[in-house]
């Protein structure tokens, strides 16, 4: 059976680079976000607009915003090389980890009680819940923690539009030799902290939502173009599944079809996805990248709906992000290919200096040679609202953490709102500027997911004192001092490591031991510190739950720690301000063991039992074709069959998707603004605390 991807060698016309038309569709872009920032600003006016839309937005505008913030660049290179090196194997683990991610969403794991907390931070719970003392370091280590993760951000996306646009490394101007990465990281900086600061979460959200309308329309183009514009005629492809084969299972150990035969692919294999299943559990919601979405939908029942709702959204810009590197597979490995391989290496040479820069240009510059004038523009395009979205996102994220969480339980005197909004924009300026520092000159040794993981380790004690703090009523707070800061030392540490272990020349801490005390293990591990980002990651995880269990039941039973009052907590009982007070007689009780309430609409109900349809689909094929694995074997056709029918099915519903989120979320935003010139000015939500020093230290904190 053949599928249609690209035309053949011959008919491959190598695209001359980027024309005026292109460049056309780019700057419209640019110009119409422009707009809709500007009148987005009059909402926004004290600190619970800036930092979470005053809690007005609804599911579908959640959805859609923080998916395409989600969608950066940098992610999309990260998937890239993902791909590139673990083919459709990275996929049947998601076979396993949906029904595990459904099941968080279903149930609201996490999102829905920190929602009921009114929170805006993460650390301004852990001050309700702990202590302000403990709000403040982890504030401060959340911080560094972000902006350390964020700071490679910027640079991978500036490469990617080096490489895709070919731009040269240095330009003149005002006779001066320009370098054009350092210049070009500026820019892209400068218009992300411009959108950041310019209204807030308001604006953000809605940015973010019309890039990710916009967003979704143009995977939809992409994957007609890797279709070949209709070529519905799976039996007359240009590309047959016989040469995918060929190109993706060449190696023995090292198949990208065969997710049971992956021993030699080094830090994609299966160990890579079990490890992300485990930290999905642990730290659902203790990554504050996206803080701002967390805190601002319209009650917890929204927000639990965006969560449910994420499994839809993302159907064609997941398959776009797979399908172009599987197109550049075929296109470098196999052999009826090897003219266009050969330009297109031609092109790569001048990147294989660095392992790292050459790995994340491998695919851009690939699609630059043969995506047409046009959809160049439009990729163009997607791409940089990927990376303005997620820029934004984060430097906000990131930005307000610093004001909120380090420097505001410092002071005395409150800030005014006025001077809060100015001191969270100061801030987000300043991430700006550490980030192209950080961007400029640190060095990139690991796979960006890799990297992800080994900064979000830093972190890593922030999951068990939150799931703790939210779930147990006994989680004390020298379980969470002892797990938080063991946690981050670990990561840093290892941090380090990766950094020294071996530098370009031969030297670094590997040599030095080796020469020094002639450690066999070493030797072995000469070139690259021999713990990834991953399982450094999964080693913190380990330990800062071991200690946050253990340390918690040595103050309740030893040092006699009352338990915590958790309706305060969640503002239930006698404590509950939004009148949220859930009447469950009229809920069946198997309604009530799915997680469904009577907030729930009939619509509601129909997305959430098709939302657990569709992943208990994929993971009945998971289950199967193991057990087929196992005992008469799996052929690779086989496996092809799977793939090519979770593409053609992911495709159809695509196209449906788009369309019934494009009326959903237009519906929501116009809601949003209704919202928003309506709801109660109050300068006092502002995300301070007020307790006491006794108070604070025994738990009970009391939020303004």
């Amino acid at each position: 059976m053949d599928f249609a991807l690209l035309a053949a060698a011959q008919k491959i016309k190598i695209n001359p680079g980027m024309t005026t038309l292109d460049w056309a569709i780019v700057i419209g872009m640019i110009a119409c976000l422009i707009g809709i920032l500007i009148y987005c600003n009059r909402f926004m006016r004290n600190a619970a607009d800036f930092l979470a839309a005053s809690r007005c937005a609804g599911r579908y505008v959640l959805s859609i915003a923080e998916g395409v913030a989600g969608f950066a660049v940098v992610s999309s290179v990260a998937t890239f090389e993902l791909f590139y090196e673990a083919g459709f194997t990275s996929q049947w683990w998601a076979f396993l980890s949906a029904p595990i991610g459904l099941t968080l969403s279903l149930l609201g794991y996490v999102t829905y009680r920190f929602r009921e907390t009114r929170c805006f931070t993460l650390s301004q719970f852990f001050e309700v819940r702990y202590s302000r003392r403990f709000r403040v370091a982890t504030g401060i280590i959340t911080w560094i923690s972000g902006i350390v993760n964020y700071g490679i951000f910027p640079a991978v996306s500036v490469r990617f539009f080096m490489y895709f646009c070919r731009f040269p490394a240095t330009f003149r101007f005002l006779g001066i030799s320009w370098d054009t990465y350092g210049v070009l990281l500026a820019f892209a900086l400068a218009i992300a902290v411009y959108f950041a600061i310019g209204g807030g979460q308001v604006a953000i959200m809605v940015t973010d939502f019309m890039q990710g309308i916009f967003c979704n329309i143009a995977f939809l183009i992409f994957i007609l173009f890797i279709f070949r514009l209709g070529s519905w005629d799976i039996s007359g492809g240009l590309i047959s599944w016989e040469q995918v084969e060929q190109s993706l299972c060449t190696i023995p150990g090292k198949s990208q079809v065969d997710p049971f035969s992956t021993n030699r692919i080094g830090d994609f294999n299966i160990w890579y996805f079990l490890i992300g299943i485990v930290s999905s559990l642990y730290g659902r919601g203790s990554w504050q990248g996206s803080m701002g979405y967390a805190a601002a939908a319209k009650n917890p029942h929204e927000r639990k709906m965006a969560g449910i709702l994420g499994t839809w959204r993302g159907m064609a810009q997941g398959l776009m992000i797979m399908l172009f590197p599987l197109a550049v597979i075929v296109l470098l490995k196999h052999v009826d290919f090897a003219d266009t391989a050969a330009q297109i290496n031609a092109v790569l040479d001048q990147y294989k200096g660095d392992p790292q820069m050459y790995k994340q240009a491998r695919v851009a510059t690939a699609l630059s040679l043969i995506i047409p004038s046009g959809l160049l523009g439009l990729l163009v395009a997607v791409m940089f609202a990927g990376m303005l979205s997620t820029d934004d996102t984060y430097m906000h994220s990131w930005g307000s953490i610093f004001i909120q969480d380090v420097v505001m339980p410092f002071r005395k005197k409150q800030f005014t709102p006025k001077q809060q909004i100015w001191a969270l924009r100061l801030s987000i300026v300043f991430v700006g500027v550490f980030a192209w520092c950080f961007s400029y000159f640190f060095r990139q040794t690991d796979y960006i997911y890799m990297f992800f993981a080994i900064t979000g380790a830093i972190v890593s004690g922030a999951g068990a004192s939150l799931v703790g703090g939210l779930y147990w009523k006994r989680g004390g707070l020298l379980a969470a001092w002892v797990s938080y800061l063991t946690g981050s030392v670990m990561a840093i540490t290892g941090i380090i490591l990766q950094q020294v272990w071996c530098f370009r020349d031969g030297s670094g801490l590997a040599r030095y031991l080796n020469d020094t005390f002639h450690w066999q293990w070493v030797a072995n591990n000469m070139q690259k510190f021999p713990l990834n980002g991953q399982w450094i990651s999964f080693i913190c995880i380990l330990t800062c739950a071991t200690l946050y269990v253990s340390v918690s039941l040595f103050e309740h039973y030893v040092l006699g720690r009352k338990d915590y009052n958790m309706d305060k907590l969640l503002y239930r009982g006698k404590y509950d301000i939004e009148n949220k007070q859930q009447q469950v007689s009229g809920v069946g009780w198997f309604a009530r063991k799915f997680g469904i309430t009577p907030e729930f609409t009939l619509g509601d109900k129909m997305i959430y039992f098709s939302t657990i349809c569709w992943t208990l689909m994929w993971f009945c094929f998971f289950a199967w074709f193991t057990i087929q694995r196992f005992t008469v074997g799996v052929e690779p056709s086989q496996w092809l069959k799977l793939w090519h029918f979770k593409v053609f099915i992911t495709l159809l519903l695509g196209f449906g998707c788009t369309v019934w989120f494009l009326c959903g979320g237009i519906r929501d935003v116009f809601g949003l603004f209704r919202a928003l010139k309506n709801v109660r000015v109050n300068d006092a939500d502002n995300g301070m605390v007020n307790s006491s020093d006794d108070a604070e230290e025994a738990g009970t904190g009391k939020q303004a």
